[in-house]
């Protein structure tokens, strides 16, 4: 499984199917959307990958909170290589893309660096 910590991926990744979210552990919910990702990507012969953040918004926002995780970054990784991904976007959560608008994280991020073929949320 490839990890990339930026949004700037090959172009043998675009158009893939993503599940995008926190995953701060993979529960019955984070499962079922890796599922039926990883459906979609083997019926259409594309990769599957997945977009998540470090640290945790919540973790970034709220300075107090230590942990907000059930499993670390590596464990984290590890359970999206069992569950199948392909590769990962691990985009660095900080202060200046915090103050990304969501229109401009869709057009600027989503559709134009990483061009997803298909695209499953989770929170």
């Amino acid at each position: 499984m490839k990890i990339f910590n930026n949004i700037n991926i090959p172009k043998k990744y675009k158009r893939s199917a993503i599940a995008i979210g926190n995953f701060d552990g993979l529960h019955s919910g984070h499962q079922k959307v890796f599922s039926k990702t990883k459906k979609f990507a083997r019926r259409r012969k594309v990769k599957f990958g997945v977009l998540t953040f470090v640290p945790l918004p919540v973790m970034f926002f709220n300075k107090k909170i230590k942990n907000h995780r059930l499993v670390s970054e590596n464990q984290k990784f590890e359970l999206f290589k069992k569950y199948g991904a392909d590769f990962v976007i691990n985009i660095k959560f900080n202060r200046i893309f915090s103050r990304i608008v969501a229109e401009k994280f869709i057009k600027e991020i989503i559709y134009k660096k990483i061009n997803p073929l298909s695209l499953s949320v989770s929170n």
